[in-house]
């Protein structure tokens, strides 16, 4: 079967063309197609195992697709394009740190500054201050003494934001940022991530799960499941039944 690939415009932040992707005999994304502008919020939603992660892995340049490619700023994501990785943070699926983890809310943060540093290059004031900068952005700065395994759940995960935040990020990729956390502290995370968004222009592409909060804040919803089998806005009247069939069907 032939598949058009589409080619992206300009102006494109992220770009997939004909990206397909397996785990030995497992297919996990098939033939997709994505472009997205610079500055968009862009929200992705499917149910279990329709390669949500994955699709986040492969624009990291973490997974190699077996067909198709991946380009940042139009450039393609390989070993000579290493620089424009660090255009991008990413922050991972929540989950529970171990309470011994012998680390402060300081250190974690400071680690997205590490990941920046050559070789013997060491942590310099600008690191400090944008530590301080982002632990006062997600509101965690009188906590940056505390070991990061005593903090509830919520607050371990928006310290893995202001983790991705100190690499001063173009492109922030999240995957399910809100995942195993109550109403109130998802609904905090979102504001952020929205706050985000609208005062620093960042291209956000975010995993939800929680469609209606997602709905409300993003500019264009990805539905997934193995391909892009909806792409547009999330108010389209045509979602609830695309959301049904996908998810319930």
């Amino acid at each position: 079967m032939n598949h058009a690939h589409q080619l992206c415009e300009e102006g494109t932040a992220i770009c997939l063309n004909g990206v397909t992707v397996t785990y030995q005999d497992v297919l996990a994304l098939w033939q997709v197609n994505l472009d997205v502008s610079l500055g968009q919020y862009v929200g992705i939603a499917g149910p279990n195992g329709s390669g949500k992660t994955t699709l986040l892995k492969t624009i990291l340049g973490l997974i190699k697709p077996q067909e198709g490619q991946v380009s940042i700023y139009g450039l393609p994501i390989d070993h000579d394009n290493k620089e424009i990785l660090k255009k991008i943070a990413y922050v991972p699926q929540a989950h529970q740190i171990d309470p011994f983890f012998p680390a402060t809310v300081e250190d974690v943060v400071l680690m997205g500054r590490q990941g920046l540093k050559r070789l013997g290059q060491r942590i310099d004031k600008k690191d400090m201050e944008l530590v301080e900068k982002e632990l006062k952005t997600i509101g965690l700065w009188k906590e940056r003494n505390r070991p990061i395994g005593h903090l509830s759940g919520g607050q371990q995960q928006k310290t893995l934001i202001a983790r991705a935040l100190v690499r001063e990020p173009e492109i922030l990729l999240l995957d399910e940022p809100t995942s195993n956390l109550d109403f109130k502290i998802t609904k905090e995370i979102m504001d952020i991530i929205n706050y985000l968004h609208e005062t620093r222009e960042l291209t956000i592409l975010a995993v939800h799960h929680n469609l209606k909060l997602m709905r409300a804040d993003v500019e264009r919803m990805i539905i997934l499941d193995k391909a892009i089998v909806y792409d547009g806005s999330p108010n389209n009247p045509e979602v609830d039944e695309i959301i049904q069939k996908t998810f319930f069907s």
